[in-house]
């Protein structure tokens, strides 16, 4: 379950339950949040349904900021003002165990996906995210600011697309992904809601956090590809993906209206 309130705190909870014994048995309530661009997380021996907001607030801990917000090295961008009407503010995802003490993956995730978008700062395609900088508190990053997309792929479809238009997607997805490849790149993670539309209903791609260089060992992504056992950044990995895609597409779904205003 996820949720926002009204001041802009993110909540998300996790029931966990236990099926060793055939019959499934409650355990917790795994809870994250971010309260005043502060990270906390709990655990609550309660379901979800037991609980209100005040609940939740009283089993939450800050989690350390070393667990999920990378160092800003100098070389980085930072962001400039941002307007939530045109910027997109990306805060790291979370679980209750990546808020255990000495757990860096989450911040080491963010900072991969903030070196490879100051990369593509430098080498722009109109179908790859626009990238305006880091947000910091302190000499940390704690959100990445992009473009403001309407909706995903996954989203959009919904609404019903002719022929020509997933042609014309597919094309631009297409293009963005000839582009990283040229750069010696892969995102190693491409489906349906890591490909956003923006409001000329044009196709980017976004989520970068799985991207690396051709070759190198994946600690997250698809993985089609690997080397001795291991998942490695490949072409593969987005051939495949970019295939399923396709796939996606063809499923028949009703024509109606787009899922937002168009210019």
């Amino acid at each position: 379950m996820d949720y926002e309130t009204a001041d802009g705190s993110q909540f998300s909870l996790r029931e966990i339950w236990n099926e060793d014994g055939g019959t499934p048995d409650f355990e917790c309530t795994l809870i994250t949040a971010f309260v005043d661009g502060n990270a906390y997380a709990g655990r609550a021996e309660r379901r979800i349904e037991e609980m209100d907001d005040v609940d939740v607030i009283q089993y939450l801990e800050p989690v350390p900021e070393e667990n999920i917000f990378p160092v800003m090295p100098k070389d980085f961008t930072p962001a400039p003002a941002f307007h939530m009407s045109d910027h997109y503010l990306k805060a790291p995802q979370f679980t209750y165990e990546d808020s255990r003490p000495g757990k860096t993956f989450v911040a080491d995730c963010m900072y991969t996906e903030a070196f490879v978008l100051e990369h593509l700062k430098k080498h722009p395609h109109p179908s790859i995210v626009e990238y305006y900088g880091c947000v910091l508190k302190g000499n940390r990053i704690t959100h990445l600011c992009l473009k403001r997309c309407y909706c995903n792929l996954a989203e959009y479809a919904e609404v019903g697309l002719s022929e020509e238009e997933q042609a014309r997607l597919l094309e631009q997805v297409q293009d963005g992904l000839k582009h990283l490849h040229s750069l010696g790149l892969a995102h190693n993670d491409i489906n349906p809601g890591n490909i956003c539309v923006d409001s000329t209903g044009n196709a980017m791609i976004v989520d970068f956090d799985s991207c690396a260089p051709l070759g190198k060992t994946l600690r997250k992504g698809v993985g089609y590809a690997t080397n001795k056992g291991r998942p490695v950044s490949d072409k593969k990995n987005d051939y495949q993906g970019f295939k399923e895609i396709v796939e996606f597409l063809k499923k028949d779904r009703k024509r109606s209206s787009a899922c937002y205003p168009q210019d």
